[in-house]
């Protein structure tokens, strides 16, 4: 298993067990009857500046907290099918996850006070996975994938249906829409410095590659030839490389 793939399990596993805490809470509802609000109360993140100020860990928590069994199995089967695939290590999806949780909580806060107001708490991974699959989308837009034995379709597009179901089920603008659009705006940016950052890291070995051609190259054509046959450019070339290989080491 990839670290890739190992991380997006711990995050899942994480989901699960908080979503069993706050099962088993409930289901002793009749012994413990402020248990379940206590727990809730506790993990999920506030829509006012004052109760978040009173609760700052709840920016983290709640992304891992799930109050319904449908909501956690929709957002897991998109992270398990879109974490994988942010590729290279285990920190691309923690990182993308955790920043989609911590923007989707911040445009939910702004939305709530700047509409004025107090939408309940906020509580699931949506705005977290959401990154997750944006992230994965930006990395690798046109790779497909095959959905119920349906045509291929393109990592992009899949991302673009997601971000559209954002907006399936409300009628109107919502702090809940808002959160989405947070963790939607954060994977974007992940996922493209991501993508700038591979481009770059893959032309730098494509240098050093073609670098090293040249000088088994002229060291070739001076062990075959002798060094008169190598032109003036071409000798200063090789003495640059020798000294540059002399000092990275």
């Amino acid at each position: 298993m990839s670290q890739t793939a190992r991380a997006t399990l711990i995050i899942m596993t994480v989901n699960l067990t908080v979503y069993l805490i706050v099962l088993t809470a409930w289901l002793a509802k009749g012994i413990f009857p402020q248990l379940t609000e206590g727990i809730v109360g506790f993990l999920a993140f506030p829509a006012s500046p004052d109760g978040f100020l009173m609760a700052p860990w709840t920016a983290f928590t709640y992304m891992f907290s799930h109050l319904n069994f449908v909501h956690l199995t929709v957002n897991m089967l998109w992270l398990v099918g879109f974490g994988p695939m942010t590729k290279g290590g285990w920190r691309r999806p923690v990182a993308a996850y955790l920043a989609g949780g911590v923007c989707g909580a911040a445009a939910f806060l702004a939305s709530s006070a700047g509409q004025g107001i107090i939408a309940g708490n906020l509580a699931g991974a949506s705005a977290s996975v959401i990154a997750v699959v944006v992230t994965a989308a930006c990395l690798s837009p046109d790779r497909e994938l095959r959905l119920f034995f349906a045509a291929n379709v393109k990592l992009k597009w899949m991302a673009l249906a997601a971000i559209i179901t954002i907006f399936a089920g409300s009628p109107t603008f919502t702090p809940a829409t808002a959160a989405h659009l947070g963790g939607a705006a954060a994977g974007l940016t992940i996922g493209l410095w991501l993508r700038h950052r591979d481009r770059q890291l893959t032309d730098r070995a494509m240098e050093k590659a073609r670098q090293h051609t040249r000088r088994l190259g002229l060291l070739n054509k001076a062990a075959r030839s002798g060094l008169a046959s190598l032109s003036e450019p071409e000798r200063l070339e090789l003495f640059d490389l020798r000294n540059m290989n002399t000092n990275q080491r």
